[in-house]
């Protein structure tokens, strides 16, 4: 997990319903409720370990009648949420580049095409080493955990040496609340802000759809979730306090000709413009090599569904190559989607807050459907397999939390940014998620219900 990476372009939202305050303030909040989503997750990946992740738990602690649409629901929305997390990366990094030669160059045009390109070779990239290298992948990833721990240190030692004189006081960052756009409560504004941070605290899950290749998964993947969320969700703190103290003129910043105001907050707190430049550079090549690794545990969850016959083509997604051991046909699904919804960018210029939000309206969808499956098994089914890693008495409340905690994020995830809202400023993500459950629908009436029986079918329902 490397959320720090992209606080300083996600917080854009926050600091515009509720400025530096009202940024910290939300982190927190959400920081502390959606930990008890991960512990619920963490619990059920000890019980049953396996590379389908939500969509497996659902399907085996359903009741026995919804099993398999249940399942099957959470199949789709969960492989949606994961490609769409996959796609929101390389579409940012790709935007990135083109911004950092907008920020050297100011008579280069920035053009939509330009940065689907960029984002186009980027994907392509991703998709080579998660086919040809995927045995490298634990190396690589060994690789990108030094960079990550050694940027992250760079970028905050640069910001607060090189700011010295010019950043913000303490009263001035923590104490200033505001509402610009245009709700009719700063609570409420507040509230409408959170979404693109809470993506930050996103992607510990990933560990869970990674179990079938890793060694002793019921111990391992419940712990290496829960440090992870930890770890970097005092990083993300570190990074957005740091990122506050900077934003010294954010009429400024938001008037950058590269699209994005952070890289003008860089260029005020470095006094150049290629100071900026270079840890934007650093931030690029970070968001590369964490959306590389997110492909390839997205390419698991896609192979799962693909194995239990879930998608269209589910005989050809579900092979794996047999040298390197990849679920080839599952990276190239992958691939393919993340160049087709990329194409949004070239007729909307808030293609990124879509892409983002859609993400999370289908994951933590899909974490309702889990959480509320377990405690129905909780409640009144037969008992919970035992795991290597338990909650203990605490795990129905925190469970209950998570599943009112879940519902919550779900109202505030479709709201857009300001108000009134134009065809422009829409959030679109609801109508994209409609779409995608109603061709999900379409296809189970029309054959997959035929074929599709759940996970739980092969590995034998404990119901």
């Amino acid at each position: 997990m490397g959320g720090w990476i992209f606080v300083p372009n996600n917080s854009l939202s926050g600091l515009v319903d509720g400025n530096t305050g009202g940024t910290i303030v939300m982190y927190l909040i959400n920081f502390a409720a959606f930990s008890t989503i991960i512990l619920s997750l963490a619990e059920m990946s000890s019980m049953a370990p396996t590379a389908g992740g939500q969509y497996h738990w659902t399907s085996e602690f359903a009741p026995p009648s919804l099993q398999k649409p249940l399942g099957y629901t959470a199949g789709w929305l969960s492989a949606l949420a994961w490609c769409c997390g996959t796609t929101s990366g390389f579409f940012l990094a790709g935007n990135l580049i083109q911004g950092v030669v907008v920020e050297l160059h100011s008579t280069y045009v920035a053009e939509p095409w330009r940065a689907y390109l960029f984002v186009l070779c980027l994907a392509t990239m991703g998709a080579l080493v998660n086919t040809y290298l995927s045995r490298k992948l634990p190396k690589l990833e060994g690789f990108a955990f030094v960079l990550t721990i050694a940027g992250f240190i760079s970028v905050i030692i640069t910001l607060w040496v090189l700011n010295a004189e010019r950043r913000l006081s303490a009263s001035e960052v923590f104490q200033t609340f505001s509402n610009d756009g245009g709700w009719s409560s700063l609570g409420l504004s507040m509230v409408a802000g959170q979404i693109l941070l809470v993506w930050t605290l996103t992607g510990s899950d990933a560990t869970a759809h990674m179990a079938e290749e890793t060694r002793h998964a019921s111990d391992v993947i419940p712990k290496a979730m829960i440090l992870s969320y930890i770890i970097n969700g005092m990083m993300v703190l570190l990074m957005l306090i740091t990122y506050c103290f900077c934003l010294t003129d954010l009429e400024t910043a938001f008037q950058s000709p590269t699209g994005f105001p952070f890289i003008q907050v860089f260029t005020t707190a470095t006094g150049s413009a290629e100071g900026a430049v270079a840890i934007t550079c650093l931030l690029i090549v970070l968001i590369v090599f964490s959306v590389t690794n997110y492909m390839a545990a997205c390419s698991r969850q896609v192979f799962a569904f693909g194995r239990d016959r879930g998608f269209p083509f589910h005989s050809w997604i579900a092979q794996v190559h047999c040298k390197s051991n990849c679920p080839m046909p599952a990276v190239a699904v992958t691939y393919g989607f993340c160049i087709l919804i990329s194409l949004i960018s070239l007729g909307s210029a808030i293609a990124f807050n879509a892409i983002t939000s859609l993400q999370l309206l289908a994951l933590v969808f899909t974490y309702m459907l889990t959480i509320g499956c377990l405690l129905w098994r909780r409640f009144f089914g037969k008992p919970l397999p035992v795991g290597s890693w338990s909650l203990g008495r605490a795990g129905a409340l925190i469970n209950v939390f998570a599943l009112l905690y879940s519902a919550y994020l779900i109202v505030f995830i479709a709201f857009p940014v300001t108000v009134p809202v134009t065809v422009e400023t829409l959030n679109w993500a609801p109508v994209m998620f409609a779409g995608v459950v109603v061709l999900a629908l379409v296809y189970y009436v029309l054959y997959a219900r035929k074929v599709y029986d759940g996970p739980v079918a092969y590995l034998g329902s404990l119901d």
